[in-house]
Formats: C-alpha cells, sequence, structure tokens
C-alpha cells in the first residue's frame, strides 16, 4: 500500500488528492490534513481550464445536473481594454470543450466529505516528524515557506483588492480580464454571485487610490478583502526525505488564464513520475521550472502591447525584461500549421491573440 499525506484542502490539495485517487491502480490511502483557522480557503470565485474540469467531474462524480461545487459555464476568456487595436479580445474555447467557475469553498467541502479520502481537522507545523506517510503534499500556503529556496518571477503586480456583488449574471459565461489604469481586474460568475479582483502594483498606485477606482469602475459597494503578493517559484519542488510542495507553497503567479490550477495539476504529473520512478527527481523539478518559466514569458507578452490607458503602470509593465526562448517565437511565428504546445498555450492561442493587438 502507498500511503499519501495532503497538508492542506485548498484548491491545491484537492486537485492533489482527486489526481492521485483517480490514477492510482496500486493499494492506497490518502489522508488530507486541514485548519481553516489556521489555512483558510480562498473566497473568491474561481476558473479553470477544461483538463480541470475534466478531473473534477471524473473523481468527484458531479455533473451540471449533480453540481454541488456551484459551476457555472465558462466558455473563454474575454479581454477588455488591453491592447490597442481592439477592445476586446476572447480567447475562446472549443465548442464542444467547457471549462467552469466554480466556488473553492464548495469544492473543499466536497472533497473532505466524499468519503474517498481521510479528513484530518489538525493544524501540522512541521510535516515531516508529525506525518506517517510514504509522500507528502505540502499545500499550507504562500506564509509558510523559507524565502531562500525560492527564486522571484518577472511581474507587474503585487496587491489585489476583492470585491462581490449578490446575485448570477445569466449572461456572463465567460471570464473576462478588464483593464484598468492601475492593472487589471478578473470577473467572474458564480452561480449566486459575481467575484472581483482588482490587480495593481502598490509601489505605484496607492492601496486608497486604488480602492476609490475599484469601487467607482465596476459599481461595488465595498471591499471585501485584500492582500499583497510576491510571484516566485521553488527552487527544488522536492524537499527533505518525503515531501512535495504544491500550490502556493511551491509557487505563484498573478492569476490570467487560470494557470494557477494547471499548474497545480501539472505538478501532480511531474511528482508521478518522481515517486514511480519513470524519471529522476531533478529532470521533474527541471521541467516544473520550465513550466513556470514559459508561464512568465506568456503574461508578460501581454502586457507588452500596453492597454488603452497610458499610465505610470502600463508603462512600468512594458518596460519589464522581456526576452522568452526560441520556442516562445518558434509559437509565435508558426507557419506551418503544426500542433505545438507552449506552457499551457497551443499555438492558436498566441494567434488569437496576437491578432487582436497587433
Amino acid at each position: 500500500m502507498i500511503k499519501i499525506a495532503i497538508v492542506g484542502a485548498g484548491n491545491a490539495g484537492c486537485i492533489t488528492a482527486l489526481h492521485y485517487h483517480k490514477y492510482l491502480n496500486v493499494d492506497h490511502e490518502i489522508d488530507i490534513y486541514h485548519s481553516l483557522d489556521t489555512h483558510p480557503i480562498e473566497r473568491v470565485g474561481q476558473g479553470t481550464l477544461t483538463s480541470v474540469t475534466e478531473l473534477f467531474s471524473d473523481a468527484l462524480n458531479i455533473n451540471w445536473y449533480n453540481n454541488p461545487i456551484g459551476a457555472t459555464f465558462k466558455t473563454g476568456i474575454l479581454y477588455e481594454n488591453w491592447g490597442k487595436k481592439n477592445d476586446k479580445i476572447f480567447h475562446h474555447f472549443n465548442m464542444s470543450d467547457t471549462a467552469i467557475h466554480f466556488v473553492p469553498q464548495k469544492l473543499s467541502e466536497l472533497v473532505l466529505k466524499s468519503g474517498k479520502f481521510n479528513s484530518i481537522d489538525k493544524k501540522i507545523i512541521d510535516p515531516e516528524k508529525e506525518i506517517d506517510a510514504n509522500v507528502i503534499f505540502d499545500c499550507r500556503g504562500r506564509h509558510n515557506r523559507k524565502k531562500e529556496e525560492y527564486d522571484i518571477l518577472v511581474n507587474p503586480l503585487n496587491a489585489v483588492l476583492l470585491g462581490k456583488k449578490s446575485g448570477k449574471d445569466i449572461n456572463l459565461h465567460y471570464t473576462k480580464c478588464v483593464a484598468t489604469p492601475n492593472g487589471w481586474t478578473f470577473v467572474i460568475p458564480n452561480s449566486d454571485s459575481v467575484s472581483y479582483g482588482y490587480l495593481y502594483n502598490n509601489t505605484i498606485t496607492s492601496k486608497e487610490n486604488a480602492t476609490v477606482d475599484f469601487l467607482s469602475r465596476f459599481e461595488l459597494d465595498e471591499v471585501d478583502g485584500d492582500m499583497v503578493f510576491e510571484n516566485y517559484m521553488a527552487k527544488n519542488f522536492y524537499n527533505g526525505s518525503r515531501t512535495i510542495y504544491q500550490g502556493n507553497m511551491y509557487g505563484f503567479i498573478e492569476p490570467m488564464e487560470a494557470t494557477s490550477l494547471v499548474i497545480y495539476r501539472n505538478l501532480c504529473r511531474q511528482s508521478w513520475d518522481g515517486i514511480f520512478g519513470f524519471n529522476d527527481w531533478n529532470s521533474c523539478n527541471e521541467k516544473m521550472r520550465k513550466m513556470m518559466l514559459e508561464v512568465q514569458n506568456v503574461i508578460l507578452w501581454h502586457y507588452q502591447y500596453g492597454s488603452k490607458f497610458d499610465t505610470p503602470f502600463w508603462e512600468y509593465a512594458k518596460s519589464l525584461p522581456f526576452n522568452p526562448d526560441d520556442r516562445f517565437y518558434e509559437m509565435l511565428n508558426d507557419e506551418k500549421g503544426v500542433s505545438l504546445q507552449y506552457g499551457t498555450w497551443k499555438n492558436w492561442n498566441f494567434d488569437n491573440w496576437k491578432n487582436g493587438v497587433e
């Protein structure tokens, strides 16, 4: 029997538990250690890409009729006010492929009550000393990391204000990324509300000025939460003798195009290869780092074209070092119609954005 322990029941912990439960053919046991007082779950709605939707549906046996996580349709991502050419750019999914928006708290509750895992309400300080398991996934979040073990990723954002409107928006079936003078705002439709996240740089825009613009621009009554953050990745996701960093414990970069959930899923795949000997740990780690740098490059590329706003933030965003690898330009300039992938993006995703802003 293989025994897996997961510390944390947020998005990363849930995705890891579902991934290993679905694909493990050997006798296994999965323990999920969680403590909401210590590690609260994200309160805003989240968006996925199609592969994560498939995992939720298969592993939890849920669908549009049996929908306990409050999922709503996600047909793509609408960019408003990015670049100078078009007011709107739609990054669509194929009509046969549908992603979702969901409420993390509801996903966490469903996973913990599913009966597929041992749910243990306990605060964990030192996973390797406190937990008996073959493998431990540490999903305790960004605040528990030792910063000397991490590299900084290049990104113009470091703060977010959160807000919410009650009531379902029946016309909103995609994620919106709305450029503002100070950054951009995600707009996510939930089953009974709409979530907003105003992303900005607090060294350029004060929290007070960001708040005024956020509330007035999106006609919100109040700020529902706020935080500052760094963009980073671990030098090595395999730590200690049994522990694997996952979720924000491993890395974080601004939440453009649902990259966080795809990163969690890819780390599940790379850790699988390391655990079962399909690849050595150094190679698995390098593949994760390569993916994180590819995500960084595509996000920075979005900023190179600026927005409708000629403001200090957008001038700063365009000035950040942007030195993608040859593979990026191969994707960007592909004229043969060969199916290629860079990070989480296909070559037609590149064409869609390039044609929209140039």
